[in-house]
């Protein structure tokens, strides 16, 4: 490490959009960002896991800034490894949905995010636990399991991909009965899906938690109600006019604690990635946890 300069470190998921852009991401990263203030080094990852190893590893070595590079799943893996740590964490959107990036107001263009670094403005916000999975954005149960789990599947990424295999899933797709301790408080519904919200989207600009802050010490409980198919186009509507709430078929708990009981152990939604926790499911907020890089 340079003396006197800050160390930033990007974790790099390979498969990511990162592949797309015409210049290799270090051309990218030494055309933005300002070597007079930072040093830097990349490193690629070979699995999910891998990203974990890397973040948790760069925190250790007490890093200034560990920078994800790659989609909500990458972000997971990174912010866990520096949960916890004095590192913080900058979000390079460069996967298909990029929904807690679209959240916090950093630029989908790798240039101008990285770019963000240099401004060293850092924000506290919640993270929330299920289980003990940390995750940063959006986790559910449900139907977005179950788009997430084939999404996972599809050899190809991106919104086409995410809205055809959540349309074919969703005219055979049955609501489930959900019992839930919320805060205390016994709260029974039939839904579609329930998500725990600290952010306002799945991504793609697809808004579920319209209200969600994510540094208020709450989750947002959001419980979807299946709507008739014909009613699809407008749905999809208020979703990417942050809108859903104008309808019947959105209900919204603020929450610091949730227990949820389920019948079966089937994969969750956690922050766009289908992960196994098991049968009944506790859901804390760790308010003001996470340090990250914001416009």
């Amino acid at each position: 490490m340079e003396q006197n300069k800050k160390q930033v470190i990007f974790i790099v998921n390979p498969v990511s959009g990162v592949k797309k852009s015409q210049n290799s991401i270090e051309q990218i990263i030494e055309a933005n960002l300002d070597a007079s203030i930072f040093s830097w080094t990349v490193n690629y990852t070979d699995s999910a896991d891998h990203a974990l190893e890397l973040s948790t590893n760069a925190a250790a070595a007490g890093y200034d800034v560990i920078a994800s590079v790659g989609g909500d799943g990458t972000a997971n893996k990174v912010i866990k490894g520096a949960y916890g740590s004095s590192s913080a964490v900058a979000i390079i959107p460069a996967g298909s949905g990029n929904g807690l990036a679209r959240f916090l107001k950093i630029p989908i263009d790798l240039g101008e995010s990285i770019a963000l670094i240099n401004r060293q403005n850092t924000k506290l916000i919640d993270t929330i636990s299920v289980n003990g999975e940390l995750f940063a954005s959006i986790a559910g149960v449900g139907f977005d399991a179950l788009v997430a789990r084939k999404f996972a599947k599809a050899e190809r990424r991106g919104f086409l991909t995410y809205f055809r295999i959540a349309l074919q899933a969703y005219g055979a797709y049955r609501p489930r009965k959900y019992m839930m301790i919320i805060d205390g408080i016994e709260v029974k519904r039939k839904a579609l899906f329930v998500s725990f919200a600290n952010s306002n989207q799945f991504g793609y600009n697809t808004v579920i938690a319209p209200t969600a802050l994510a540094d208020d010490g709450m989750m947002d409980v959001c419980i979807v109600k299946k709507a008739p198919i014909i009613t699809a186009p407008y749905i999809m509507g208020l979703l990417w006019r942050n809108k859903l709430d104008d309808s019947d078929y959105l209900e919204v708990i603020k929450a610091k604690e949730v227990l949820l009981t389920r019948n079966r152990n089937k994969s969750i939604n956690l922050d766009g990635e289908p992960v196994k926790v098991g049968k009944d499911l506790k859901i804390t907020v760790n308010p003001l946890s996470l340090n990250v890089i914001v416009p």
